[in-house]
């Protein structure tokens, strides 16, 4: 007689006992995520708090800052454009050559402020001819190889000669905005400190509400002519500047709408030439505000 084998005889063990899943509840469904009990740490924390001019920080042009609270945006006081650090640079170093060393500065941190200033007033257009040198040359490139026929034969563009840094003592150094922010930290936790005297320095960020920076673009048109587009910030009226054939700066009309057209002549007739452009605001016919950043156009005979 043979015995049946045992599997037949005996359940296996799995009908008998329930599956451990189905008698414990997965710990999913016991614990809440832990996402849901502790809130996000950036809920928890307070934006960065410390003032850049201190120095511990160096912020880049047109930043803002959080105020004191950590929970409120504030405008920036440096300047938000290039081209408007050279008349900042230029205020701040007559103050601090004024009052300076009343306002918490040493003798040879002024002297650096007016370092700082020679560096940023000779470099800032040294770059923007180097800047109209490239596009002229382009230009120069293009009507030499693909120009159309009959065109005139363009002058070679002018090379912009080597940067000088200016001399000493004290020597040009870098890092100008952070050692800037430094200097200002210094003088508004100076002994007597006032609005009054920050707003001299041009330490103090502008009011809200006040208009930005206003921008441009350059089109050339025939005839020599140049449209410009303006992006005019809020001012109602905005002065329009030009420099060409290596000149200087000069105002050449002012704008109440978007579009300025410079239909000025061309210093060499039926010859192209690089004409530069910024703009600024006006207020009681006077400029205020940040000039605009520098654009350019060739010209079209």
């Amino acid at each position: 007689m043979t015995r049946p084998p045992f599997w037949t005889t005996q359940p296996p063990f799995w009908t008998t006992q329930p599956p451990f899943w189905t008698t414990q509840p997965p710990f999913w469904t016991t614990q809440p995520p832990f996402w849901t009990t502790q809130p996000p740490f950036w809920t928890t924390q307070k934006p960065l708090q410390g003032r850049s001019e201190v120095g511990r920080i160096s912020l880049p042009i047109g930043s803002v800052l959080y105020s004191k609270e950590g929970n409120t945006l504030m405008a920036d006081w440096y300047p938000k454009s290039i081209p408007a650090l050279i008349p900042w640079h230029a205020n701040f170093s007559t103050q601090a050559s004024a009052t300076g060393t009343s306002h918490g500065l040493t003798t040879s941190q002024v002297q650096q402020i007016g370092s700082d200033n020679a560096v940023v007033a000779s470099c800032i257009p040294y770059v923007e001819g180097v800047e109209a040198f490239a596009q002229a040359v382009t230009e120069w490139r293009n009507l030499l190889l693909s120009g159309p026929n009959g065109t005139a034969l363009p002058p070679v563009p002018t090379v912009p000669t080597t940067f000088v840094y200016p001399p000493g003592p004290p020597p040009a150094l870098p890092s100008i905005e952070f050692r800037t922010r430094q200097y200002a930290a210094l003088i508004r936790s100076s002994v007597g400190y006032t609005a009054e005297i920050g707003e001299q320095y041009g330490i103090i960020a502008p009011a809200e509400g006040l208009p930005s920076t206003p921008s441009l673009q350059a089109f050339a048109l025939s005839g020599s002519q140049v449209r410009l587009a303006i992006a005019k910030g809020g001012y109602e009226v905005l002065a329009v500047d030009s420099r060409r054939g290596g000149g200087s700066w000069e105002q050449i009309g002012v704008s109440m709408t978007a579009e300025y057209i410079d239909a000025r002549a061309p210093l060499v007739a039926g010859q192209p030439e690089v004409r530069e452009y910024r703009c600024q605001g006006m207020s009681n016919n006077a400029r205020v505000g940040d000039l605009s950043p520098v654009v350019s156009a060739v010209t079209t005979p």
